[in-house]
C-alpha cells in the first residue's frame, strides 16, 4: 500500500532537501505507538479495578496515588520536550530519550501490577505511588520526543496527517493486541467465580505486555536511527537558547495551541474515566462477568475506531481540520451519554444484554477515530507558527507541554473516578456483589460524565485559528530558511 493509496497528500515543497518518506518508514515509526497504547489500555481499563476490587484498596486511596504523581509530570514532561530540543546525542537528539523510554515502561509497567505480597493500604499506596512515578517517567521519555520525531520527520500539511494517521492505525492495533489477549489472562474456568478477581491473571498481563512495550518501541527507535539526518538543524547556543519557562510561557499564549492543548486533555479525560470504570460498568451494571465482554467490548470500539481512521483520513483534505475535529468529537459526546438511557436495569435494553453496547461503542470508535490522528497534525502545524515567530525548533517542547496535559487529565481520571465510585456510588472494595444504587451510578459515571467532558472538549476547538491556506502560507515562508539549515546539515 502506497501513501496516496491510504489518503490523498498535497505536494511536496519543491524546496525540501529530502525525499518523502516511504511507508516502510512511516510503519516502523508508528509501531512505537503500539507501546504506548498498550500501557494506556491497561493502565486505564485496569488498575483501579486491581487494586480496589482485587487488592482491596479504596478508590479513593487509589486515586490519590495517581493523583500525587501528576506534580511529578507537571516537571518531567516539559522538561523532557525542552532537554530533547536541545539535546546533542551521536544517536540524534530524539533517540537516545526513546531507548531508555522504551525499557523503562516494559519494566515499571510489570512492577505496578506486580506489589510484593502481604503489603497492607499503606503499603499498596505507597508501592502504588512508586511504580506509578516510574511508568510515567519512562512513559515521557518515550512519548514526547517520539511524538516530537514524528512532527519533524514529515513538514507537510497533508504529509503530517499522513504519519499521524498510520501512526493512530496502529495504536489501534496495538490496543487490539491487548484487549484481544484477555482471555488468555483471564480465563474462566467453568467455576462460576470470576476470573477478573484472580491477582494471578494480572502477573501474566504484567509480564506480557511488559515485554511487548519494551520491544515495540525499541523497534521504532532503532528502526528510524537512520533518518535523523531530517531533523531540522538545531540552532546553536550563540543564537540564544529559551528557558523552560520561557518556553512555557510561549507555548501556552499560543491561542491555537492552548485551545487545543485544553480541548485534548478534556477528551482524554473524558475518555479515560471511560476505559477506568467499563469493568466496573460492565460487572456492576450490566451485570455481565465473563471476561470476554471486556474483550468485545474494546473490540467494537476498535474496529469502529480502524475503520473511522481510515474513512477520516480520506475525508481530511476536504475539510479544515480543526472543524472535523469539532463535528467528530460533539457526535462522540452524544453517543457516549445515549448508553445511560439505552441499557442498564429499566431502560431500553436492560443488563446482561450486550449487543446493543457493542453497537454504540462501534459508532463511538468510528467517530472517536479523527481524534487518534488529527491533534498531532495540528501540533506540527503550531510548531511551524511557532518557528516562524521564534526562528527556533521547539517540537519537543511543544509535544512535552501536551503530553503533560493529556498525562494529568489521564491521572485526574483515575482520581475523579475513584472518588465518585467510593463516595458518589458506594462502591464496597473486595466485594464482588454491590447494591443496586450503587449500580445506577456506576452508570452515570460511565456515560454521562464522559458525555459532558467530550461536549466540552469539542466547543474549546473553536478558537484554533491555522486553516489549511494560513499553514501554507507559514510554510511558504520557512521553506528558504529550512533549505539553508537542511543544506548546513548535510554538509556539516
Amino acid at each position: 500500500m502506497t501513501t496516496s493509496e491510504l489518503m490523498p497528500t498535497a505536494s511536496r515543497s519543491a524546496s525540501t532537501a529530502f525525499p518523502p518518506l516511504t511507508m516502510p518508514t512511516k510503519i516502523i515509526y508508528g509501531i512505537g505507538q503500539i507501546s504506548n497504547s498498550i500501557k494506556t489500555f491497561a493502565f486505564g481499563a485496569f488498575l483501579l479495578f486491581f487494586y480496589t476490587s482485587v487488592m482491596g484498596l479504596p478508590g479513593t486511596l487509589a486515586g490519590l496515588a495517581t493523583t500525587i504523581s501528576l506534580f511529578w509530570d507537571a516537571l518531567i514532561d516539559p522538561s523532557i520536550g525542552h532537554l530533547s530540543d536541545k539535546a546533542n546525542f551521536s544517536m540524534g537528539r530524539r533517540h537516545g530519550f526513546m531507548l531508555v523510554g522504551a525499557v523503562g515502561m516494559g519494566l515499571s509497567f510489570f512492577a505496578i501490577f506486580n506489589p510484593p505480597a502481604g503489603l497492607g493500604n499503606g503499603g499498596l499506596f505507597f508501592w502504588l505511588i512508586g511504580s506509578n512515578f516510574f511508568l510515567r517517567t519512562s512513559n515521557s521519555l518515550f512519548v514526547v520526543p517520539y511524538q516530537a520525531l514524528g512532527a519533524e520527520l514529515a513538514q507537510d500539511y497533508q504529509e503530517r496527517t499522513s504519519i499521524a494517521g498510520i501512526r493512530s492505525f496502529l495504536a489501534l492495533l496495538g490496543t487490539g493486541l491487548a484487549f484481544s489477549s484477555l482471555s488468555l489472562f483471564f480465563p474462566n474456568d467453568g467455576s462460576g467465580v470470576d476470573p477478573k478477581f484472580n491477582p494471578n491473571g494480572y502477573l501474566t498481563m504484567a509480564v506480557t505486555f511488559g515485554i511487548l512495550m519494551a520491544v515495540t518501541g525499541l523497534i521504532s527507535t532503532f528502526g528510524t536511527l537512520r533518518e535523523r539526518y531530517r531533523l531540522p538543524k538545531r540552532a546553536p547556543s550563540s543564537e540564544g537558547e529559551l528557558g523552560f519557562l520561557e518556553n512555557l510561557k510561549i507555548s501556552i499564549t499560543n491561542r491555537s495551541f492552548l485551545s487545543l492543548t485544553l480541548s485534548s486533555a478534556l477528551y482524554f479525560l473524558a475518555s479515560a474515566v471511560t476505559t477506568t470504570v467499563v469493568v466496573h460498568f460492565l460487572t456492576y451494571y450490566l451485570k455481565i462477568s465473563d471476561p470476554a465482554a471486556i474483550s468485545l467490548f474494546q473490540a467494537a470500539f476498535f474496529v469502529g475506531g480502524v475503520l473511522g481512521v481510515v474513512f477520516w483520513l480520506r475525508v481530511s483534505p476536504r475539510l479544515e481540520k480543526h472543524r472535523l475535529y469539532f463535528i467528530t468529537i460533539l457526535i462522540t459526546s452524544l453517543l457516549t451519554g445515549s448508553a445511560y438511557f439505552l441499557l442498564g436495569q429499566g431502560h431500553l435494553f436492560g443488563t446482561g444484554n450486550l449487543r446493543p453496547l457493542l453497537v454504540l461503542y462501534l459508532l463511538v470508535g468510528f467517530f472517536a477515530g479523527a481524534f487518534w490522528f488529527l491533534p498531532a497534525s495540528m501540533i506540527a502545524d503550531i510548531v511551524d507558527e511557532d518557528r516562524l515567530h521564534t526562528g527556533k525548533n521547539r517540537e519537543g517542547a511543544y509535544f512535552g507541554i501536551d503530553s503533560f496535559f493529556q498525562q494529568q487529565a489521564a491521572g485526574l481520571a483515575i482520581f475523579v473516578s475513584g472518588v465518585l465510585l467510593d463516595h458518589f456510588a458506594g462502591l464496597i472494595a473486595g466485594q464482588e456483589i454491590q447494591s443496586a444504587v450503587t449500580a445506577t451510578r456506576i452508570g452515570l459515571i460511565f456515560s454521562l460524565v464522559p458525555a459532558v467532558l467530550y461536549a466540552a472538549a469539542a466547543f474549546l476547538i473553536l478558537p484554533y485559528k491555522l486553516t489549511r491556506q494560513r499553514v501554507k502560507h507559514i510554510q511558504a515562508e520557512l521553506a528558504p530558511i529550512q533549505e539553508d539549515s537542511n543544506e548546513s546539515e548535510i554538509t556539516a
